[in-house]
């Protein structure tokens, strides 16, 4: 008698608000929200959701939208999945045309028309669907924890009931409910038992991200336990997206370790032995490209060293300033045919007495400069000396995408969820690619503290990774779980990563490539030697002005221009003070005399200025509480 009562004057408030309201102040709403969930013996739910709402012409235009919740966390913090079917879908007892879409961890429902619009006042929605794995399997009981509305709706609920019926008639052995924002324990609700079972119904007005939720306690045997076959079936469901992820992934690492083997290793190099000659028709740019397969630090290095030979040759001089450096075209005449970069840079200088400044006020002019001497190498030289095997490449970075798109499409992972991810993986495949980009310039840093500075750069960067990767991971498992999150990481960082990483070291010398590499490695080691150990090679020539220029410009793209020069200064100190020889070389001038410090400052000011000139600077800085179990979800008006 007191629920009846309770019942008559919630009706009655109710609709006392909607009658005397002007139409003026009238607003959508969901004027009630009756489930009808059918807890059929093999566990599967066959509900019914009878949604009434007052459509204004505001959000609800042409009909509304339901989303279903297809994921929950397991015993373990997996994710599993359940299944859901939409059966059918009525307005005002009509067939009403609807549609499925994916969405961030569900499933949404849009009913209506886009080329029709639904009329203003109560519109009567009504969704049948199927559902399976909502049934809770306890030692001693079963339970059905089922959200009824979901608390994701942007209309107040103003009235929300379920009816639950169970199979054979069976009695309930307990039963709770819960309304308000996720995990309130209020229970602003009551129940009624039926013959066929228990009915639901609130008591005030649920308001937006508020919900109802039930809670049913079965006898033990109620529903049928699962099949072997069918948690069979529910792990392949529940596993899919990890078996992609990681068979995919492996597989995916498996084919580039088999290209690199067949295509990406390079031949074996001979014994290195010291040489003092340059390798025949190849530039110090060349012998850059070759010996790094391409241009690292978008050939600075293998450009300054181009512009020093050139001024050695005496085609151009170099004035090194304190914020610049400035390349002024000579009057002698070019009639040697000149390596393909060496030509281009000439061409940006411009004819005699022309001169080029290379600073941010010249931006444009360096950077086409720059460009097209990099592109004359690549030209002039491709594949004659490496093959970047880029065929096998493509192919494994498309298996990489179908195994990407597999898994999100497996996975459920979409919107906000995969927003997350590459939100925070960005930062990791940056940070890793960094790492990876320092680990390869480490070989060409000659001086001491600069590769102590590297390592700690190294050091902190690795530090911050690892540091990043499990907080990143933490975050991710409370929107994804901790085995979906995995996953991610694994494919939204690690797959680019894998791609990245055998890029760079897929491409492999030809024979031609190799008999460079051991040229230049032989140079390399007679230029890094001490002096007197350098003395000591039988035939090798004597320092004089003529060899140390020469040598130059390989010493600077070997990285060991400093060890070289260093050597030269100490040789014509000697020399100076035995036969007042003097030494200025005359295509130099600068703000530092000549000296071994200076050509290495030569080098690193064109390097700053053509970095500057060509880098573009921004100016601008279980039960446990509403919400909780099945069903849930929430929707909209479209």
């Amino acid at each position: 008698m007191k629920n009846t009562l309770s019942q008559f004057v919630v009706s009655l408030t109710f609709a006392l608000v909607i009658g005397l309201t002007p139409s003026v102040e009238a607003r959508e709403v969901i004027r009630s929200f009756a489930a009808d969930v059918v807890v059929q013996s093999n566990g599967v739910l066959n509900a019914t959701e009878t949604i009434t709402v007052i459509a204004e012409g505001r959000q609800i235009r042409h009909g509304i939208y339901r989303d279903f919740p297809r994921y929950f966390l397991d015993d373990n913090g997996s994710r599993a999945q359940v299944s859901f079917k939409v059966l059918s879908v009525e307005r005002n007892n009509n067939k009403e045309p609807w549609r499925t879409e994916t969405i961030s961890g569900g499933t949404r429902i849009v009913i209506g028309d886009a080329d029709v619009r639904v009329p203003n006042g109560e519109q009567v929605y009504r969704i049948n669907y199927e559902t399976d794995r909502q049934i809770v399997f306890a030692e001693d009981y079963e339970q059905l924890v089922w959200n009824v509305t979901g608390d994701g709706w942007t209309f107040p609920i103003l009235d929300a009931s379920a009816r639950v019926s169970l199979p054979g008639g069976v009695k309930p052995l307990s039963v709770d409910f819960y309304t308000g924002v996720r995990g309130s324990t209020e229970q602003h609700a009551f129940a009624t038992m039926t013959e066929q079972g228990v009915e639901f119904a609130t008591t005030q007005t649920l308001n937006t991200s508020e919900g109802f939720t039930i809670d049913v306690k079965l006898p033990k045997g109620t529903v049928s336990a699962p099949s072997r076959v069918q948690k069979t079936r529910w792990w392949w469901r529940d596993n899919l997206a990890a078996v992609i992820a990681y068979i995919g992934f492996a597989l995916v690492v498996i084919y580039f370790l088999a290209v690199w083997f067949r295509v990406g290793r390079d031949p074996k190099m001979g014994a290195i032995v010291p040489r003092w000659d340059v390798p025949e028709g190849v530039s110090p740019a060349l012998a850059s490209y070759i010996d790094m397969k391409g241009f690292p630090n978008n050939g600075r290095v293998a450009l300054a060293a181009s512009f020093i030979e050139l001024a050695v040759k005496g085609y151009v001089l170099l004035d090194n300033l304190s914020k610049s450096v400035t390349i002024r075209r000579t009057d002698k005449p070019i009639k040697e045919p000149l390596p393909a970069g060496q030509a281009a840079l000439i061409k940006a200088v411009g004819e005699p007495g022309a001169a080029l400044t290379i600073n941010r006020a010249n931006q444009k002019a360096v950077q086409q400069m720059t460009n097209r001497f990099r592109s004359a190498i690549k030209q002039e030289n491709a594949g004659r000396f490496f093959s970047l095997n880029l065929v096998y490449f493509i192919a494994g970075a498309i298996a990489s995408l179908a195994v990407a798109a597999a898994w999100f499409k497996s996975a459920g992972v979409f919107a906000d969820g995969l927003a997350l991810l590459f939100l925070t993986g960005g930062f990791t495949a940056a940070l890793g690619l960094f790492i990876q980009h320092q680990l390869t310039q480490w070989q060409y840093r000659e001086r001491a503290i600069v590769r102590f500075f590297f390592f700690v750069v190294l050091l902190l960067a690795s530090a911050l990774l690892l540091l990043v990767v499990p907080t990143a991971i933490y975050f991710l498992r409370d929107s994804l779980g901790l085995a979906t999150a995995l996953q991610g990481v694994l494919i939204v960082w690690g797959l680019p990563l894998i791609n990245v990483f055998f890029f760079n070291i897929n491409a492999a010398n030809t024979p031609a490539g190799l008999q460079v590499k051991e040229h230049t490695a032989g140079l390399r080691h007679y230029l890094n030697r001490v002096e007197k150990d350098r003395m000591n090679l039988g035939g090798a020539p004597q320092m004089s002005p003529s060899h140390y220029e020469t040598l130059l410009p390989y010493a600077i793209v070997l990285g060991v221009e400093r060890r070289w020069s260093q050597s030269f200064e100490s040789w014509f100190k000697r020399a100076m003070a035995d036969s007042n020889m003097e030494y200025a070389p005359l295509w130099y001038s600068g703000h530092r005399e000549f000296s071994a410090r200076s050509m290495s400052s030569l080098t690193s000011s064109i390097e700053s200025s053509i970095s500057s000139s060509t880098v573009s600077r921004s100016s601008s800085g279980s039960s446990g509480g509403s919400g909780s179990g099945g069903g849930g979800g929430g929707g909209g008006g479209w």
